[in-house]
């Protein structure tokens, strides 16, 4: 039997996640997420409520390791950046348990999407996007001209973000049609931000970028010690910056190529998600980089390719071989919420 503890639960697609780890077979499956109403709850075998790791990830380790020991698991899979910060941190508290993790200076890396830039300009110019990192309002104000605000609309975002948080697009092409006729946005003209940043007392380091349009690629590669074995391309139909509801799925082995130069870059290894868009000059750029379990990474299972449980088999040694030309047709999906009562 396969004993497995997931953390962070209470995700929109945790459900889907938790569901796909249960076709390894043979499982017993113990969920754990800070929100004592977290929706993984009613597809675990159990559940625990524990710590928010960004609050007291010292507390959060204790809590786990005393759940992983009563459970007697030995397999451990984080799920959000933040748990697997933490767990990757203090990775050696966990003894002889399988952990799927990339180790903690990996993740430093990964996480910090200056860095990520700088190393895409250098070894994968073709997929970086044009950017600047500014620690000072005049800065700010240097990187909009060169990026032709107002022109040109421009996305601020901050170095350490994690996900979509903190990203807002920088834009003079305001109306009343589209404030008022339209569901709300991260959009702001310049005023707001002036607002915000030139009296601050601690100024942090943000990113300031090129806006990037449609389509909208998320890339899904099973990979290890930076060598990928797979990536599969989901085109964002219908979604927001951290799911997609309606999406065409399959293989482009040009994307592959891109992606596998970033996971050798950052040596990384399991399951791992990149999101790419389109720049003004028509390249498809990176923008985001999550190297862990993330929002869509069951979905291909439904298709023969479960990304999670190929990710388990790789942390326990086994080696896998996959048939790329299975997935080049382009195959649509739609996702939905299904409730449940309490």
């Amino acid at each position: 039997m396969y004993k497995i503890l997931i953390t962070t639960v209470g995700g929109l697609t945790s459900p889907s996640i938790i569901s796909a780890v249960r076709e390894l077979g043979n499982t017993y499956i113990v969920g754990v997420d800070p929100f004592e109403f977290a929706v993984g709850r009613f597809f675990v075998d159990k559940f625990y409520k524990v710590t928010y790791s960004l609050e007291n990830g010292i507390k959060f380790i204790d809590e786990l390791c005393d759940i992983l020991k009563k459970e007697e698991i030995d397999i451990l899979v984080p799920c959000g950046n933040e748990d697997n910060l933490t767990i990757a941190k203090f990775i050696n508290k966990f003894g002889n348990i399988k952990v799927l993790v990339n180790d903690y200076k990996t993740l430093i890396k990964a996480f910090d999407k200056g860095l990520v830039y700088k190393n895409l300009k250098r070894y994968v110019p073709e997929a970086a996007p044009n950017f600047y990192i500014v620690k000072t309002y005049e800065e700010f104000l240097d990187a909009l001209n060169f990026l032709g605000y107002p022109r040109k609309r421009i996305v601020i975002k901050p170095r350490l973000g994690r996900g979509g948080r903190g990203v807002y697009v920088l834009s003079e092409k305001l109306s009343f049609e589209k404030v008022f006729s339209s569901k709300p946005n991260l959009e702001y003209p310049q005023e707001f931000f002036d607002k915000v940043l030139k009296n601050t007392d601690v100024f942090p380091e943000l990113i300031v970028m090129e806006y990037l349009s449609e389509p909208i690629y998320s890339v899904y590669s099973l990979c290890l010690e930076g060598n990928t074995i797979i990536a599969m391309t989901h085109i964002r139909e219908w979604g927001n910056a951290s799911q997609t509801f309606r999406g065409v799925v399959y293989y482009d082995k040009k994307l592959e190529e891109i992606a596998s130069k970033i996971n050798k870059i950052f040596n990384l290894s399991f399951n791992i998600n990149m999101e790419f868009a389109t720049s003004n000059d028509g390249r498809i750029v990176l923008f985001d980089l999550n190297p862990r379990v993330a929002a869509s990474s069951a979905i291909d299972r439904k298709i023969g390719l479960n990304f999670i449980t190929l990710s388990i088999k790789t942390l326990l040694g086994e080696k896998i071989k996959i048939d790329k030309d299975k997935f080049k047709n382009k195959k649509r999906f739609i996702r939905y919420f299904e409730e449940r009562w309490l």
